[in-house]
């Protein structure tokens, strides 16, 4: 099987393991078989806590938006403990390098676990390494001397579906045609908060509604005074990238894309060539970046990763300049801005899932169809909603009931046939140990100890709140001793399952199966 052959041409360069024979990688002269995730970052928060429990002696890497754990199998049905180990997840790009990659078996950039340059491989100090070859629609992707690797899984915040063109595809790509779409077999792992967000100098008392927001984010809305004459400004947008499933999601929710495209009812989002102040100066460069000037009117980001949307948010409430390196939609390449917010601070609305609920500065999540803030207490580790708030706030609960609507359910997704690449080597679907790991990952990312903390007897999930598991797979849930209420005589699955499931299908309304 050539899951991931290299041309020999690159065998001769310096390029770590990217070099190595197809689905292995030499680590200290010790042979681990290569497990590669690609896509949405939603299971980084439990991440490291499902790789330890599905492997011993864990060794730990990272890079910017990649992680990597090298260990012994353990516990995984279809591969023989002890079997040595590389599980790879990248994060870089968001959803939509977990979708098209995996079905048209393309090499994307990976991190290189031999070639590390600080760390010391342990879960607080993981080895910081480098990253090695080209993604797709990069210069050079489509070379043999490509050192990129194929994932052999991705994850997605919604199904294979939902990335058509032209919003949701990466580096405005292709989307995937019907073949590409046959080839993957994608299953739906859990369910996720997105929220409303806004910048700390947005009241609390705002009225956010479906149609104001998506009104914000599409264009339509570019000052403060349009939401509410007591404010003043020009609005800014922290979006992601195209490509992103979180962006996807918005799009679906407040743009009805690719819902309604058919029936001329979806809605463009706004996008970084909408800012009056695009392209004041600069080259593009690192040293030279393009000058996106919030002080010349409505100001849209497109930003890479989760993260780099909190930075955007944080300064775009500090009044501080950004500098951040994204797709340049206008030059179909990667170019370095520089967003001027140091011109005065801008009142910002941004696109986020609520795993980074414990990780707001400046910024806050809001109510749908209502006023107030909806915040977390890191002493009490407990989100609540401002005095007054009105609407429906983000939280667990109103998932699990049904309540708070804006949802999504965690796509993971295979290879189910082999292709044939750009570079012309011969993909196989996702079988044997790459398969049997795939299996295993699907169903702890989805089980109520890593959406909610149910019986967790390792580190705890960082986020619990986020997240809730599927009625499908999680009804009348039981603990270890076979009871299904705790001491308070509180059903379990009322504390970590949803009643309610698109079942796979986010143009589909939330259809209720209880719990």
């Amino acid at each position: 099987m050539k899951l991931k052959q290299i041309a020999l041409a690159v065998a001769t360069m310096a390029v770590g393991f990217a070099a190595n024979a197809a689905g292995t990688v030499n680590i200290a002269g010790v042979p681990h078989s290569v497990v590669y995730l690609a896509g949405a970052s939603a299971p980084d928060t439990f991440l490291a806590d499902i790789a330890e429990g599905m492997m011993t002696g864990v060794t730990f890497y990272s890079a910017s938006n990649y992680k990597a754990f090298a260990g012994s199998a353990n516990g995984i049905a279809g591969i023989a403990n002890g079997t040595k180990v590389l599980f790879i997840k990248r994060s870089a790009g968001g959803s939509a390098m977990g979708v098209g990659p995996v079905a048209r078996g393309q090499r994307v950039k990976t991190i290189d676990v031999n070639n590390c340059s600080a760390g010391v491989g342990t879960k607080a100090n993981p080895y910081t390494c480098a990253i090695v070859g080209a993604d797709p629609g990069e210069d050079g992707a489509e070379l043999v001397t490509n050192a990129g690797l194929v994932p052999d899984m991705g994850v997605s915040d919604v199904e294979p579906a939902m990335f058509q063109g032209p919003y949701n595809t990466e580096n405005d790509t292709p989307a995937l045609s019907d073949a590409d779409t046959a080839r993957l077999t994608a299953v739906p792992v859990n369910q996720q908060l997105m929220g409303l967000v806004a910048t700390d100098n947005v009241p609390a008392t705002v009225h956010f509604s479906r149609s104001i927001y998506g009104a914000l984010l599409n264009n339509q809305i570019q000052t403060w005074d349009q939401v509410d004459p007591s404010l003043s400004g020009d609005v800014a947008v922290c979006r992601r990238v195209e490509g992103s499933g979180t962006q996807a999601s918005y799009n679906w929710f407040f743009g009805n894309f690719p819902c309604a495209l058919n029936e001329g009812g979806a809605q463009e989002p706004a996008r970084m060539t909408d800012s009056y102040g695009w392209k004041a100066d600069g080259s593009g460069t690192r040293e030279d970046p393009y000058i996106i000037d919030t002080s010349a009117g409505y100001t849209v980001i497109e930003n890479s990763g989760s993260g780099d949307v909190r930075s955007c948010l944080t300064a775009a409430n500090a009044g501080t300049d950004y500098t951040f390196t994204t797709w340049d939609p206008e030059e179909q390449k990667v170019n370095t801005f520089k967003a001027t917010f140091s011109n005065g601070p801008m009142k910002a609305i941004g696109i986020l899932s609520l795993d980074s609920y414990t990780k707001t500065s400046g910024f806050s999540f809001r109510h749908l169809d209502g006023a107030g803030t909806y915040t977390y207490d890191a002493g009490t580790k407990t989100l609540s909603s401002s005095a007054g708030a009105t609407g429906v706030a983000p939280s667990k609960a109103n998932m699990i009931a049904g309540k708070y609507d804006f949802v999504v359910e965690l796509s993971m997704q295979t290879r189910n046939a082999a292709v044939t690449n750009e570079q012309g080597d011969s993909v196989g679907a996702t079988t044997g140990l790459q398969a049997a790991f795939a299996s295993e990952f699907q169903k702890r990312a989805g089980s109520p100890q890593f959406t909610g903390n149910f019986e967790n007897a390792g580190t705890q999930v960082s986020t619990p709140e986020a997240f809730a598991s599927l009625p499908q797979l999680f009804a009348g849930l039981t603990n270890g001793g076979g009871s299904d209420t705790n001491g308070s005589n509180v059903r379990y699955a009322d504390l970590y399952v949803s009643k309610f499931s698109r079942n796979a299908n986010t143009c589909s309304p939330l259809k209720y199966i209880g719990n």
